[in-house]
C-alpha cells in the first residue's frame, strides 16, 4: 500500500504542470495599513468641505422720481399791470443693489492629474434632487498636499484656481425668472 502511494504521487509530479508561486506584493500600489491615506495620487480621492460666502453691493444716486410745474400769475396795481410765469422742475433718486450668496456643502472629488509642481488638480461633481428641483455642484482646482488634513478632507478655501459653480434647474429656478412683460419694460428702460 505504501509503495501504491509513493507511485500515484510519482505519476501526479510527472503529469502535473509545474507550479510557480508569485507574490501579491506590488510596490507600486501598496499602501501600509498605518499609512497616510491623505490624497496623493492619480485616482485618489478627498472629500471637499465647500465653506464660501459671497457679498457685494453698490448704490448710485441715479435719478428715479421727477417733479416739474408750471406757474403763472398776474394782477392790477395801481392801474400796473404785474404778471409773472415760472417753470421748476425737480429730479431726485437713489439706487441701491444688493446681492449675498453663501453655499454650504460636502463633495468628494477625484485628483485627475498631478502638476509639476506636485500639486494636485481635483474635479467632483454633484447632482441632487429635491421636490423635482434638480441642483448640481460642480468643483475644480489646484490643492497643496499639505492643505489636506489626516482625515482627507480639504477646505475649499485652500483650493487655488477653484472653480465651484451651484446650478438649479426646476420650478423654484423657473420661478425666479422675469416674465415677457418684465424684460420687454427692462428693454425698452421703462423698468
Amino acid at each position: 500500500m505504501r509503495f501504491f502511494s509513493y507511485f500515484i504521487v510519482a505519476i501526479a509530479l510527472i503529469v502535473l504542470p509545474k507550479v510557480e508561486a508569485t507574490s501579491l506584493y506590488n510596490a507600486k500600489t501598496f499602501r501600509d495599513l498605518t499609512a497616510d491615506k491623505r490624497a496623493l495620487r492619480v485616482g485618489d480621492t478627498v472629500t471637499i468641505i465647500v465653506l464660501e460666502t459671497a457679498q457685494a453691493s453698490a448704490s448710485a444716486g441715479a435719478a428715479d422720481k421727477s417733479e416739474f410745474g408750471f406757474g403763472a400769475q398776474a394782477g392790477v396795481n395801481d392801474k400796473n399791470w404785474q404778471y409773472g410765469l415760472g417753470v421748476n422742475g425737480n429730479t431726485k433718486g437713489t439706487a441701491s443693489t444688493q446681492r449675498k450668496g453663501q453655499l454650504r456643502a460636502q463633495i468628494t472629488a477625484m485628483v485627475t492629474q498631478v502638476d509639476e509642481n506636485k500639486n494636485l488638480i481635483i474635479e467632483g461633481k454633484q447632482t441632487l434632487t429635491i421636490d423635482g428641483e434638480v441642483q448640481v455642484i460642480e468643483l475644480s482646482g489646484r490643492a497643496r498636499r499639505s492643505d489636506i488634513s489626516s482625515n482627507n478632507t480639504l477646505l475649499s478655501s485652500r483650493l487655488f484656481d477653484a472653480n465651484i459653480s451651484f446650478i438649479g434647474n426646476g420650478d423654484v429656478t423657473k420661478g425666479k425668472e422675469e416674465g415677457i412683460f418684465a424684460r420687454l419694460f427692462k428693454w425698452l428702460g421703462l423698468k
